[in-house]
């Protein structure tokens, strides 16, 4: 699904809708080919999309959520089977949240103090509340501080598949939950709680995908981390990266960054998109969750080629009036689903 906000605060939302989480009580639509406004009690200023649970973020610093609840991910204190239209989360109601964020099967949110919460799937640690719990694994019904970045002023939050990440106010970013080097099939080790991650410095943004991520510095060089099947860092060859820590994308400067599930983009100063990593050369790689598939597409290139480095998506499909070169719009914003991206673009 995706889901965007308005200038005037009114959020929209389309594609599955199978757990309701397009905030629409449309029980028979179980997907919406359409933008379709979602109504909230005020307006928004953000919001995180997760596998099958939507958060919003209103003027008043109140966080709203909708879709599924199997795992406590709406933190709504129980656990149901879904939610059809949004409803506030009790347990944040006098803390001013600031930023959220949405993992699959997890939710993240950030104060104006700087602390952290984090609640449903606890899977592989990726909620960060370490080894003190009944199990690591488990899931929380409701916004749990994460008591690991006491004293770490948390700016902002990131949620990949099962990794969580954040920004403190210096520009350094923590992880949890699996390591990113090694195949989601994989039950070896992971952090429980978060870890700093070295050899990086003056991050304004994060971007978690599947098993890697992609970070904005200070002056706009990315950085990324993880695996390099696919491309999906962009370092322009299949070489091993530096294992322990973030490799800089050469020649590359971008104002904002995404990340899919094998796949990355962004958007430079000129208005540019680009984007990188697995174009479906080899069949569907979802992985996500049975049943769901992919294939390709989600670079743009019109291919189903993988690329190894940032590359400009060189043509734009607009609805039914055909294709236009790229260099009639000025992309603003780009966001990654698993196995698609959605951009905002400003047409000339």
């Amino acid at each position: 699904m995706e889901a965007a906000v308005a200038t005037d605060g009114g959020v929209y939302s389309w594609g599955l809708n199978d757990a309701g989480q397009l905030g629409h009580y449309t029980h028979q639509e179980t997907s919406m080919q359409e933008p379709q406004e979602v109504l909230l009690p005020e307006a928004a200023t953000d919001i995180a999309v997760g596998h099958s649970h939507t958060l919003f973020l209103t003027d008043s610093s109140d966080v709203w959520a909708v879709g599924s609840n199997r795992h406590g991910q709406l933190g709504l204190g129980s656990r149901t089977g879904q939610e059809w239209l949004p409803r506030r989360v009790q347990a944040l109601i006098g803390i001013k949240i600031v930023g959220i964020a949405a993992g699959a099967q997890h939710s993240l949110a950030v104060s104006a103090e700087g602390e952290l919460f984090s609640w449903g799937s606890g899977l592989r640690g990726c909620l960060g509340h370490g080894s003190s719990l009944f199990r690591s694994n488990q899931n929380e019904n409701a916004p749990r501080l994460v008591k690991r970045l006491k004293g770490v002023n948390v700016q902002s939050a990131a949620g990949g598949l099962m990794n969580s990440g954040c920004v403190d106010a210096n520009g350094n970013i923590y992880l949890w939950g699996p390591h990113l080097r090694q195949p989601v099939t994989q039950a070896a080790s992971e952090a429980l709680e978060p870890e700093l991650v070295p050899g990086l410095r003056n991050v304004t943004q994060l971007a978690l995908g599947g098993r890697h991520l992609v970070a904005r510095t200070h002056g706009g060089r990315v950085a990324t981390f993880g695996a390099n099947d696919f491309g999906l860092l962009g370092l322009g060859s299949d070489e091993p990266p530096n294992p322990f820590q973030p490799s800089l994308i050469p020649d590359v400067t971008l104002e904002q960054v995404a990340a899919g599930w094998q796949h990355s983009a962004g958007v430079s100063s000129d208005g540019s998109l680009l984007t990188w990593g697995w174009g479906g050369s080899v069949g569907s790689e979802s992985g996500l969750f049975p049943g769901h598939t992919s294939a390709g597409g989600q670079l743009g290139h019109d291919n189903d080629f993988d690329y190894w480095k940032p590359t400009p998506v060189l043509q734009l499909e607009i609805s039914d009036s055909g294709s236009l070169p790229a260099g009639c719009g000025r992309f603003l914003q780009v966001s990654c689903g698993a196995n698609h991206t959605a951009a905002i673009v400003d047409i000339t």
